[in-house]
């Protein structure tokens, strides 16, 4: 079968509509310049719906190596002898024990305990200049200054020799977090905050319940 041949008139190759495409060119890039202004402003907004001006008040007591000593004695005492079999931890007591965390203070988010009811609260109060990452670069990109002020309330829950608080609630600068997501982020594994890992399962081996009762953690033997 004969193959034809398609000729262009003069020789000249065929001519490229050049209006169109360089419109192309230019809004292209516009566009994408709009998009990443329009991500920006967004990320503008969520992050200074997340910021204060101001600090929010936290339990707070003085730092005192003795003290945060004291209770870290208490406990171990607690679990040598066999004349006791409860044991009630103070709000202080119990700031001074998280204080006592090296991997706490790895974290630099320097919580502050209290109790109510039956829960523990965990609030902090995190200035915006101590972040790190992508969230560090976005607010220095954006000018973004203030606290990022957080609030956790969850009670304790001993289950198969492990020990969790267990959120029921949290908040980052009033702002509710969707129960979806403490429901999927599931239970805080207070091991991880534990220096003397051998003292901590000797501790789970002997542990009956774990309670928030009066504004005193209780701590309940066999």
């Amino acid at each position: 079968m004969a193959q034809k041949t398609v000729r262009v008139q003069g020789g000249s190759p065929p001519t490229f509509f050049k209006g169109p495409f360089l419109i192309f060119l230019i809004f292209v890039p516009c566009f994408l310049i709009l998009i990443l202004a329009i991500l920006l402003a967004m990320q503008y907004k969520q992050l200074k719906a997340f910021v204060s001006p101001v600090s929010i008040e936290l339990t707070s007591f003085l730092k005192s190596p003795e003290a945060e000593m004291s209770a870290v004695a208490k406990i171990h005492r607690f679990f040598s002898t066999d004349s006791l079999d409860t044991l009630a931890l103070s709000v202080e007591e119990i700031n001074h024990l998280i204080r006592s965390s090296k991997s706490l203070n790895a974290l630099k988010l320097d919580y502050h305990l209290d109790m109510q009811d039956t829960l523990i609260i965990a609030r902090n109060s995190l200035p915006v200049s101590h972040l790190d990452g992508i969230l560090s670069f976005l607010s220095k990109f954006l000018g973004v200054t203030g606290f990022l002020n957080s609030e956790m309330r969850a009670y304790p829950f001993l289950d198969k020799g492990i020990v969790t608080l267990v959120p029921v609630s949290a908040t980052m600068n009033g702002i509710e977090a969707p129960v979806s997501v403490i429901n999927r982020k599931g239970g805080i594994a207070i091991s991880e905050w534990i220096e003397d890992q051998d003292f901590y399962h000797q501790v789970l081996s002997h542990l009956a319940a774990v309670k928030v009762r009066q504004g005193s953690l209780l701590i309940i033997k066999h």
